[in-house]
This record gives structure tokens, C-alpha cells and sequence, in this order.
């Protein structure tokens, strides 16, 4: 005997990431008060149940989020080779941003991860624990005003960009470039 009255295949990782990538992407749509249980299973189509299976409550799936987005941003500064130690790995950090924003998936992270840290200090300590050890600590001593206002130029764009649907024309970016290359 069939012990799933739906005959449906249960499929608890798929489901696990498809109800991930709904909350992703209505956080990143709108705001994080609107991603519900409800939301999500409008969204799967999986049943509220279903969801409350995998995440107890928002919590935990926002523990679940913020901890998938900081491994990715993890393999993203780690292919970039990032090391705002000296100008040229100021620049790096410069250009992984500058081109991160073209990526959705990287927009949505970050969204989410902004949210997050604005919700709850226990996610400001993550993101100030991650972003201490995969971009500060890459600095080795003290950073020249060079590195330092190339960095700041970098968070600010992250930051702008990040929060609004708005980005910097390519030439912007480009003159944004050239300046701190000459500075």
C-alpha cells in the first residue's frame, strides 16, 4: 500500500531549496514582512504544511538564508581573489562589485542579506564576522588612503546598488575607475 495518499514524489531537498528560492526571491522583490509561509506556497505550490516541515518559522528559514548567502559571497570573493591589502586588490574589490550587479542571483543575496542584518543584531555580528575575515582581514597592516577610499567607493556602490533597482551607467562606472586608478 501506497503509504502517500497524494501520490505525489516526496522530494524533501528539492522541496527544502524550491521554498529557499521562493522566500529568496520575494524578499528580494519587496521586503522580508512579506515573505509568509502563505507567500511561499502560493509561490511552490507546496502546501504550508510542507513548508513548516523544512522551516518551523521565519527564523529559521532566514537563518537558512543568511547562511547560504554568506557561503556564496564566500566562493564569489574567493574566485575574485579579493585582497584590499594594497591598491591594485582595492581595485579587485572594486571590479567584483562593479560586476556583481549585472548578476540577479548576487542581487537577491545581498538583498536578502541587507534585510537580514537590518532585522536582527545576531545577523549584523554574521556579517560583521564574514565581512572581518573575507575582506578586512585580507588587509595586511594598515591600508594606504588609497586602498581605503577605493574600499569605501566599492561599499558605498555595493550599497547603493544593492537597495535600489537603479545602477550606475557603464560609463560612470568606468570613469569611477580611471579616477582611482590615477589618485
Amino acid at each position: 500500500m501506497d503509504k502517500n495518499p497524494y501520490n505525489r514524489k516526496k522530494e524533501p531537498e528539492l522541496n527544502r531549496q524550491l521554498i529557499i528560492e521562493a522566500a529568496t526571491d520575494i524578499g528580494a522583490e519587496s521586503d522580508w514582512h512579506q515573505v509568509t509561509f502563505q507567500a511561499i506556497a502560493d509561490k511552490t505550490g507546496l502546501s504550508k504544511g510542507g513548508i513548516i516541515h523544512h522551516f518551523r518559522n521565519k527564523e529559521e528559514l532566514l537563518d537558512e538564508l543568511m547562511s547560504q548567502s554568506l557561503i556564496e559571497l564566500t566562493e564569489w570573493v574567493e574566485k575574485y581573489k579579493i585582497d584590499t591589502s594594497d591598491p591594485e586588490g582595492a581595485m579587485g574589490y572594486l571590479d567584483f562589485v562593479l560586476s556583481k550587479k549585472k548578476d540577479a542571483k548576487y542581487t537577491k543575496t545581498m538583498r536578502i542579506v541587507l534585510q537580514a542584518i537590518m532585522i536582527s543584531g545576531k545577523y549584523r555580528e554574521e556579517w560583521t564576522e564574514w565581512h572581518k575575515e573575507h575582506i578586512m582581514d585580507k588587509v595586511s597592516g594598515d591600508l594606504s588612503a588609497r586602498s581605503l577610499v577605493i574600499h569605501l567607493v566599492a561599499d558605498g556602490i555595493w550599497y547603493t546598488e544593492t537597495i535600489s533597482d537603479e545602477e550606475l551607467p557603464e560609463t560612470d562606472r568606468q570613469r569611477i575607475r580611471d579616477y582611482l586608478r590615477t589618485i
